[in-house]
């Protein structure tokens, strides 16, 4: 996992905490699939058609689709000025989007499913030369990461390093706790409070960068 800052620590933390959030309430809307995880939704679309059920398969398929749109998505936007700013306020749109949909009986595409677009555009977020420098909606690169940090721990490497991987594993979790527990409570209004946090980290993203940007006052 490339070396970036404490402050972007901060921020992968909570964007992974609401691809957490985000993902369960996928999941108990769905019906146990999911808007972030495509690992998952292939195993899921393999076993439906091993089990001849097309229509299951068919919509893991969908899913999988609608998230390499927005990986897409978001690499493009990405491109555009202050590409880190450019693709949380994309995200908070598609979000918002979804929120407006779920509340339109008219819309033709259920609110969901513009979530799983705004994941796949998210994860540009720490897109650097080409490639994500920080997964954000998938841990089994953390996992794996974690391990690896502590066996060079063990033979004399960095002490800690090894705890950086799995706090984004951790953010994730706590996430996907709240998320659960708030669809349970509210169903797709669930998705306010995480527009809310969306909006939020990309003003206050904006206004880090900008201040960064700020050429230093010459000194006399």
């Amino acid at each position: 996992m490339p070396s970036i800052r404490p402050r972007e620590w901060l921020l992968a933390g909570v964007l992974s905490s609401t691809a957490g959030y985000l993902d369960a309430v996928g999941f108990l809307n769905l019906g146990g699939y999911f808007v972030s995880f495509m690992s998952g939704n292939t195993t899921r679309m393999s076993a439906e058609a091993t089990n001849a059920d097309l229509v299951g398969a068919g919509k893991a398929l969908g899913l999988i689709g609608l998230f390499f749109v927005g990986s897409f998505f978001g690499a493009v936007v990405s491109r555009y000025r202050d590409g880190r700013v450019s693709v949380l306020a994309a995200t908070s749109v598609l979000v918002a989007a979804a929120v407006a949909a779920s509340y339109l009986s008219w819309f033709p595409v259920p609110s969901i499913l513009i979530v799983v677009v705004a994941m796949g555009t998210m994860n540009a977020t720490f897109l650097r030369d080409g490639e994500v420098a920080v997964g954000l909606t998938y841990m089994t690169g953390a996992v794996v990461k974690a391990g690896q940090r502590l066996a060079d721990a063990v033979f004399g490497g960095p002490r800690w390093m090894w705890l950086r991987p799995l706090v984004l594993w951790a953010s994730l979790a706590l996430g996907a706790l709240l998320g659960g527990w708030a669809y349970s409570a509210m169903g797709l209004a669930a998705l306010w409070p995480v527009l809310i946090l969306l909006v939020g980290t990309t003003v206050a993203t904006w206004s880090v960068r900008r201040a960064d940007a700020k050429p230093s006052p010459a000194r006399g």
